[in-house]
């Protein structure tokens, strides 16, 4: 049977997640508001524009959600400068695995496209993806199935047939929304996630491979 991947990126591909909370509160606090990291924590996976705009009515900030995402663009963007950001343990090793079988691979982050491929080429990650979708453009984000059923799409696969790698709860959800298998990565630098409603959960990609995905969909 053919098969195709779906991996998310923050907190899967790249250990970022901290720093998006860092820029989420960086921001929050430029427009008056002391946001806690449990407060942010939960919007885990979502679009900028969508999470902004709850901020907004949360804390009832007074500037508008566009005027807000532009100042955390610029501070993610010189959070990453400044971390010098590389690609998670075993993830790489994974991902030439699964093209080395031949099978396509997508990327479905809720980041938007040119933070998306900024990060892919500057961790040596662009090749290995044949589509690329940003939560940005389609009509919902995660917890949506949106992102992943539009990936489905442009792979052309069906649903069924995709395997997700997700460290949110919200991404976890939106895959198995879309109807697809998925695995929970344990990533303690997104907080506290329950992966419960993963198929297959792990803390180290390095025990991960094509087989492990294959046998516990077929079981």
């Amino acid at each position: 049977m053919k098969y195709a991947w779906i991996f998310d990126m923050d907190g899967v591909l790249i250990d970022s997640q901290q720093l998006h909370y860092q820029a989420d509160r960086r921001t929050l606090a430029q427009f008056g508001v002391n946001a806690t990291q449990k407060e942010v924590e939960a919007f885990a996976g979502t679009a900028n524009a969508e999470r902004f705009t709850i901020y907004r009515e949360q804390f009832d900030i007074a500037a508008n959600v566009e005027e807000m995402v532009n100042y955390r663009d610029g501070v993610i963007r010189q959070l990453f400068l400044e971390s010098g950001i590389q690609p998670i343990a075993g993830v790489q090793a994974l991902l030439e695995e699964i093209c080395g079988l031949g099978y396509p691979l997508a990327l479905a982050s809720s980041t938007d496209r040119p933070m998306i491929e900024w990060i892919l080429e500057t961790t040596g990650l662009r090749s290995y993806f044949c589509v690329v979708v940003s939560g940005e453009e389609v009509s919902r984000s995660k917890p949506a199935p949106d992102v992943f059923l539009e990936a489905a799409n442009k792979l052309r696969m069906s649903p069924s047939s995709c395997f997700v790698v997700e460290d949110s709860v919200h991404g976890i959800r939106a895959a198995k929304a879309a109807g697809m298998w998925v695995l929970g990565y344990r990533n303690p630098g997104s907080g506290r996630q329950d992966l419960s409603e993963a198929d297959l959960q792990t803390d180290d990609f390095g025990k991960i491979s094509v087989r492990t995905f294959i046998r516990n969909k077929e079981e």
